[in-house]
């Protein structure tokens, strides 16, 4: 015979189960207006409206790096480690002449290795 003290065990584990189902989204896969970075360790000098230095930036491993003339709203960068990060990535209605149109916010860092980044540009 089953009591109500077994009956209520039995559906908080169920419900404990399912809920840990659902809020296990430990997934990298940005959603549309998102994207993933790898960082470089080293900031580079760059002449966008004019001297100055950019990050150093990629989306995977085997892709060479790309200069980044903006900034990451929220990122706290450290020279030394290379960093991946999930951005946001917003259009900018009618944006200041010589800046981005887009704008990208630091969303979350997903790593943060102390190292050299390899391949740089010279």
């Amino acid at each position: 015979m089953v009591t109500k003290t077994d009956f209520f065990a039995r559906y908080l584990i169920a419900f404990l189960v399912v809920l840990m189902f659902f809020s296990c989204n430990n997934s990298e896969e940005p959603s549309n207006n998102e994207k993933i970075y790898i960082v470089a360790s080293k900031k580079t000098d760059c002449v966008g409206v004019g001297p100055q230095k950019c990050f150093l930036i990629k989306e995977s491993k085997e892709e060479n790096w790309q200069y980044f003339y903006s900034s990451f709203d929220g990122f706290n960068y450290e020279e030394d480690f290379e960093y991946k990060i999930l951005v946001s990535e917003t259009e900018i209605e009618n944006p200041p002449q010589d800046t981005s149109s887009i704008e990208y916010k630091l969303i979350k860092v997903i790593s943060k290795t102390k190292k050299t980044s390899e391949n740089l540009p010279k």
